[in-house]
C-alpha cells in the first residue's frame, strides 16, 4: 500500500512498546481491516435477518449476489489498483504529491463504465432477478470495485481516527438501512440499504484523501506511460487477484453446488469453508507490512541511494547481503508465526467449527484450505518483493503460476469428488510456492544484474519522462 511506511516507521520509531503495538494495528487494519469488516457486517446483516420474516431462500439470494459481487470486483479492480499504486509510489519517491488527486479521480472513473458492463452481463444473461433487483446489483458491484480502489489511499492519510470513523459510520448505517429497508422489501431493500452505507464510506474516503493532498486537480498525462510499461503490474495484478477466486468458481460447478431462486449458482459448502480458512492469515499479513516498511524498506532504500550515487560495488554487496539477511530473518518469523498458527487450526478445527456452529461438512475444506492460505501468503509476500524490485517478469510469472496451477488442480478435485474438495487449492498454493521460492532466491543471487541489465531500458525511459536526464 503507497505510502503506509512514513506512517509506520513513525510509529516504529518512537522506541517502546505502545509505538510497535500501535504500528502492528495500523497495519493490520489496513492490509485486511476493511475486507473483514465488510464481511463481517454482511454476516450481521444475515444474523438478524433469518430471525426475521425473511425465508431462506430470500437470504441465499442476497448472498449469492453479494458473493459475485466480491469475487468479481476483485478481478476488474486489481489491475488498476496495481497500475494506481505504482503511479502513486514513484510519485511519493520523486516527492511530487501534486498528481496523486487525478490519479485517484481517474482510476475511480476508468472502473465504473467496465464494472457497469461486466455486472450488467452476469446479471441479465446469467440471473432471473426483477429489474430493481438488478439494477441495486450493479450499484452494488460498482461500488465494491471503488472501495478497493480507495484502500489504496488510505494509508496515506495521517488521520487515522477519521478513516476509522468513516468506516464505522458506513458500515453502521448498511447495518441499520439494510436489516429496516429488507423487513418490507426483502432482497431487495438489504442491497438498496448496504448501497446507501457503501456510497458514504467512498464518498468519505474520497474526500479524506482530496483533502490530505489538497493539490488543484490534475489529469495524470503518464497513466498511459505506465499501462504500456507496466503490463506485467497490470496482468499480475489480475491474476493475483483471480487466482484466489477460481477455485471457487470452478467448484461452482461441482454436483453438489446450489442453484438459487436468482438462477445464480454458488457452493455454499466450499465457499464457507475456504473463507474461514482466509481468516487465519489476517495476524501475519499485519506483521509483513511492518516489518516490510520498517525493517526491509531502510536496506532497499539504501540500496537504491548506493546505484543513484554511484556508489562502488563492494558496498552494493554488502547492502545486497544485508538484503538478503533482513529477507531470511523476516521469512523465520513468518513462518512461525503462521506455521503456528496454521498448526493450531489444523489441529482444532473440530472445537472452532463446534463454536461457530458451521456445517461440520466444510471441515476438510476448512483444514485444506488453511494450510493453502498459509503458502498463498508466502506467495504473495514473494510476489510484493518483486515489485519492490520492479521485477515485472517474475511477478507475472508468480501470479500466473498461482492462477493457472488453481485452475488445472481445481478442475483435477472436482472431477475427483467430493473427498478432494481443497486439495485442489492446497496443493495449487503449496506448487506456486516452490516455483516462487526458487525464482525469488535465483533473482537474489543475481540482483545486480537484474537491477543493471534486465531493466535497463524502461529505467532510461522513465528516468527521461520524469526526472528529465539520461537512463543510468
Amino acid at each position: 500500500m503507497a505510502g503506509i511506511g512514513f506512517v509506520l516507521r513513525k510509529l516504529a520509531s518512537q522506541d517502546n512498546f505502545s509505538g510497535i503495538l500501535r504500528a502492528y494495528i495500523h497495519a493490520s487494519v489496513a492490509a485486511v481491516g476493511p475486507w473483514i469488516l465488510i464481511v463481517l457486517v454482511i454476516g450481521i446483516i444475515l444474523t438478524f435477518s433469518s430471525n426475521s420474516t425473511m425465508s431462506l431462500e430470500e437470504l441465499n439470494e442476497f448472498l449469492s449476489v453479494f458473493i459475485y459481487n466480491l469475487c468479481f470486483s476483485f478481478m476488474l479492480a486489481g489491475p488498476l489498483y496495481m497500475l494506481s499504486a505504482r503511479y502513486v509510489s514513484d510519485c511519493l519517491y520523486m516527492r511530487d504529491l501534486a498528481p496523486i488527486p487525478g490519479i485517484m479521480v481517474i482510476t475511480l472513473l476508468y472502473l465504473v463504465i467496465p464494472a457497469a458492463l461486466l455486472a450488467t452481463f452476469v446479471y441479465v444473461y446469467f440471473a432471473t432477478m426483477t429489474p430493481l433487483t438488478t439494477l441495486l446489483s450493479i450499484i452494488n458491484f460498482t461500488l465494491f470495485c471503488q472501495i478497493w480502489v480507495t484502500m489504496l489511499y488510505l494509508a496515506m492519510i495521517r488521520d487515522f481516527r477519521a478513516i476509522t470513523f468513516s468506516w464505522v459510520v458506513g458500515m453502521l448505517l448498511a447495518v441499520i438501512l439494510a436489516l429496516y429497508l429488507g423487513g418490507s422489501y426483502r432482497t431487495d431493500g438489504i442491497l438498496a440499504g448496504i448501497n446507501v452505507g457503501l456510497c458514504l464510506l467512498v464518498s468519505s474516503l474520497t474526500a479524506h484523501t482530496l483533502a490530505e493532498h489538497p493539490y488543484r486537480y490534475q489529469k495524470p498525462k503518464n497513466f498511459p506511460f505506465y499501462a504500456r510499461f507496466y503490463r506485467g503490474v497490470y496482468w499480475g495484478g489480475f491474476f493475483l487477484f483471480a487466482s484466489m477466486w477460481v477455485d471457487k468458481v470452478i467448484m461452482w460447478n461441482a454436483p453438489e453446488a446450489v442453484k438459487h431462486i436468482n438462477s445464480l449458482v454458488t457452493y455454499p459448502v466450499y465457499d464457507g469453508g475456504m473463507f474461514l480458512s482466509y481468516l487465519s492469515i489476517v495476524p501475519v499479513m499485519g506483521l509483513f507490512i511492518f516489518n516490510l516498511e520498517t525493517n526491509f524498506y531502510d536496506s532497499y532504500i539504501q540500496y537504491i541511494r548506493y546505484i543513484e550515487t554511484n556508489t562502488p560495488l563492494f558496498l552494493l554487496e554488502e547492502e545486497r547481503k544485508t538484503i538478503i539477511a533482513k529477507i531470511l530473518e523476516d521469512a523465520r518469523s513468518f513462518l512461525v508465526l503462521q506455521g503456528v498458527i496454521t498448526l493450531l487450526v489444523v489441529i482444532f478445527a473440530p472445537a472452532i467449527y463446534d463454536w461457530l456452529n458451521q456445517d461440520f461438512r466444510q471441515l476438510s475444506i476448512f483444514r485444506l484450505g488453511a494450510v493453502g492460505a498459509f503458502f498463498s501468503s508466502l506467495c504473495f509476500f514473494i510476489v510484493v518483493i518483486f515489485t519492490y524490485f520492479d521485477s515485472q517478469e517474475n511477478s507475472l510469472k508468480v501470479t500466473m503460476t498461482m492462477f493457472f496451477s488453481n485452475v488445472v488442480f481445481s478442475y483435477i478435485s472436482l472431477y475427483l469428488g467430493f473427498p478432494f474438495y481443497g486439495y485442489g487449492f492446497c496443493f495449487a498454493m503449496i506448487f506456486s510456492f516452490f516455483v516462487a521460492a526458487t525464482l525469488f532466491m535465483n533473482f537474489l543471487q543475481n540482483l545486480h544484474y537484474h537491477i543493471f541489465i534486465s531493466n535497463t531500458v524502461k529505467r532510461q525511459k522513465i528516468r527521461e519522462r520524469f526526472l528529465h536526464r539520461p537512463g543510468l
